[in-house]
């Protein structure tokens, strides 16, 4: 699957990094919080799964969804999570220049060069189709993080939108 047009299945697949399992026969209350608000309570229901149709593929048949329910599929989930945390606090970041912002996502881009660090150390974390690629886009990102950290490396915008572009365009290969 693209990488960046993930975002289906990535909604799809958060249940399963968050550890929330649900059944077809029922509703359960799911708690979703984070540091800035404050904990609200959903009833999820997952709906009966519509019969196959000829056109349908299942994760048996479909190389990106097998990958995507593996331990590699669910490290570019969290990955690709990190990136948009990362994606946010910059656009925020650049409408609203607070060292607190600035502070943001600094932490942001320690946590998706950590994160890309550790797939590309850990060989089972990689895809077997397009495994270059894919390192090539984990070492993009990386070269972002940098860029975006206090010290002698640190990128000027142009620099970070060159680098940005660059690790979103390496996104877009097909993996599994």
């Amino acid at each position: 699957m693209k990488l960046n047009r993930i975002a289906a299945a990535a909604a799809a697949a958060a249940a399963i990094v968050s550890g929330v399992a649900v059944t077809h026969h029922t509703a359960v209350p799911v708690t979703l919080s984070d540091d800035s608000h404050s904990i609200v309570s959903h009833q999820v229901k997952l709906l009966a799964r519509p019969a196959a149709s000829a056109n349908s593929r299942t994760a048996a048949s479909d190389p990106s969804l097998a990958w995507l329910v593996s331990c590699g599929g669910q490290a570019q989930v969290v990955f690709n999570n990190d990136v948009g945390v990362m994606a946010g606090d910059l656009e925020i970041e650049s409408h609203s220049p607070t060292v607190a912002n600035h502070q943001a996502f600094e932490a942001a881009a320690r946590v998706v060069r950590a994160e890309a660090r550790k797939i590309l150390a850990t060989r089972a974390l990689l895809p077997t189709h397009n495994r270059a690629a894919y390192e090539r886009m984990l070492k993009d990102y990386i070269v972002v993080a940098n860029l975006l950290q206090p010290g002698p490396g640190y990128g000027t915008t142009p620099q970070d939108y060159t680098a940005w572009n660059a690790a979103l365009n390496a996104s877009n290969i097909i993996v599994w």
